[in-house]
């Protein structure tokens, strides 16, 4: 066999090459086409309460910055930091000598003038007695009168000032304006502070009860100022990694301008925190309680994804093949959702698998038996 021979026979074999290797792949081209297995869930019907979710932070009922009110040295500190105290508890002890001097020469200084009071005033009982017997002149009276008059004044006046000596010796005792607890301790006992010092000793924050600031969508604004009006708003607040029931509080306050670059409305809430389970700078997840809807279209969180164009879901139909549905929703909380539109009840969507779909695409139920009860919570 020649050279040309070998050629020829090396294309024919090429060509059935060809031929098998096209009708394999005509014969296994439609079992590459395997249905996707899911999980799904139907779209039930029930009462549910509305609800909204946002992240809040916990603030004190109150923040109280301790500075003194007189100048003086720190002779005694009572208080440790995060320590707990109750309104009128000392805290600090000024230096009292220097004001308790000056109480003693006011005191003097007004049972001086008293003295004098009480001669001037006997003096013009006299003198009156005596001008209506023409025994002094009108001109002495008068004088008596004014002497006095004047010496009623000065005592007022040294009273004022034992009034105010006494507040500087009682103010040289720093004691807790609010209760709450202590913060750090930033001036030791032993250092002169001056009155109304730039320096504050330390700062109480009010722990119990506590506030918490958050924010919300600003088209829920009219619903929140109706029911805030009417009947009051209940919020719960749960801390991260606080795995106990949700803290219950009322919604207290409704800011009065809306903030135009995110386009929220500022709300706070108030909470007992009796436990102190809620601690200021805290960040807290809020649910905030709003209308109870009667047959509102119910279906588990993990049914909707996010597209370019919005929220959509997967939906079922009769012949296992999937279609994309546009959705609109509202977060109920605890894994669920409300439909607006999109879907209807008794529809199937896929809760599980979506990253495998595309529209058209066949799917196998692995929940084939899957009824109303997949769009439930887990208990």
């Amino acid at each position: 066999m020649n050279i040309r021979d070998l050629f020829r026979l090396f294309l024919i074999l090429c060509l059935i090459f060809s031929l098998v290797a096209c009708s394999d792949s005509k014969q296994t081209g439609p079992a590459e086409r395997r249905a996707t297995p899911v999980l799904t869930a139907k779209v039930i019907r029930e009462d549910i309460a509305r609800t909204l979710s946002a992240v809040g932070n916990v603030q004190p009922a109150a923040s109280v910055a301790v500075t003194p009110q007189v100048g003086g040295q720190i002779i005694e500190t009572r208080v440790r930091a995060g320590q707990d105290v109750h309104e009128g508890d000392i805290l600090f002890r000024l230096d009292p000598r220097p004001f308790e001097a000056v109480v003693n020469e006011v005191k003097a200084r007004l049972n001086k003038n008293q003295v004098l009071l009480k001669k001037a005033e006997e003096d013009m009982a006299r003198f009156a007695r005596l001008v209506k017997q023409d025994a002094v002149s009108r001109e002495q009276y008068d004088q008596a009168v004014t002497d006095a008059q004047s010496q009623k004044a000065a005592v007022a006046q040294d009273e004022s000032a034992l009034a105010s000596a006494m507040l500087q010796l009682e103010y040289a005792t720093i004691k807790a304006p609010v209760s709450g607890r202590v913060g750090e301790i930033f001036v030791d006992t032993g250092n002169v502070v001056k009155a109304n010092d730039e320096r504050s000793l330390l700062t109480i924050k009010t722990l119990s009860p506590a506030k918490i600031g958050f924010a919300v969508p600003e088209r829920y604004l009219p619903e929140i100022r109706e029911y805030f009006g009417t009947r009051g708003m209940t919020v719960s607040a749960s801390p991260e990694g606080d795995a106990k029931p949700p803290a219950k509080g009322k919604l207290t306050s409704i800011d009065n301008t809306v903030d135009i670059a995110t386009g929220t409305i500022r709300l706070e809430a108030t909470f007992p925190n009796e436990d102190q389970r809620l601690w200021p700078g805290q960040f807290t997840r809020i649910t905030l309680d709003l209308a109870e809807v009667r047959g509102a279209l119910v279906l588990p969180s993990s049914a909707v994804l996010e597209g370019i164009s919005g929220p959509y879901a997967y939906v079922v139909k009769d012949d296992l093949t999937v279609e994309a549905r546009d959705v609109a929703v509202q977060q109920l909380g605890q894994g669920r959702l409300m439909i607006e539109k999109g879907l209807a009840e008794g529809e199937t969507v896929v809760i599980d698998g979506q990253i495998n779909l595309a529209p058209g695409a066949s799917v196998t139920l692995r929940n084939p038996q899957a009824g109303a009860e997949a769009a439930r919570p887990a208990p």
